[in-house]
């Protein structure tokens, strides 16, 4: 096995981040994201605004705002055109209880967290069920996350994907 260095690392999986937002988003417009092993029933949907960029083009970063950004036409256009997701909004939904956030997909920053937490006059006990509908929001993600990664560091695999979405030149 060959050792990579550090910058290697990042050069090859630097992007893994948007990656990672923009398949899900493929997946809920197309076959669907697979639900983590913790919540067999959640749903995943996608909101704007939606943050979209890449390396190279004439716009390196593009804004689309309303609630249908992730699935307007011109989303779809700058999917196939090789840009990747930086932020969107996303809504967990299961059972009774809906999650809200935006993800920043660079840093993988929850943020704008909506939780499933009813407000009480008992604040300790209030507090505690906010941490715990937080943990149980990182947890999911971190799910997802592990069964996105072996698509992505399958070079073949993560081609196939790509290609589904991007159109190839030529």
């Amino acid at each position: 096995m060959v050792e990579l260095s550090v910058l290697e690392i990042l050069d090859r999986y630097g992007s893994v981040g948007p990656d990672f937002l923009t398949w899900m988003c493929v997946r809920w417009l197309g076959e669907g994201v697979p639900p983590p092993p913790s919540e067999p029933g959640l749903q995943i949907s996608f909101m704007g605004p939606v943050v979209l960029g890449s390396q190279t083009g004439e716009a390196t970063k593009i804004t689309f705002n309303g609630d249908d950004a992730p699935s307007a036409p011109e989303v779809q256009a700058a999917l196939r055109q090789g840009k990747r997701m930086l932020r969107s909004k996303v809504v967990f939904t299961a059972q009774d209880a809906s999650w809200q956030f935006t993800l920043d997909a660079e840093t993988f920053d929850l943020k704008s967290i909506k939780l499933p937490v009813p407000k009480m006059p008992d604040l300790d006990e209030y507090m505690a069920m906010r941490v715990q509908a937080t943990q149980h929001l990182s947890r999911m993600v971190e799910e997802l996350f592990e069964a996105f990664l072996p698509i992505r560091l399958d070079p073949v695999v993560w081609k196939s994907e790509v290609e589904s979405w991007v159109q190839t030149p030529g």
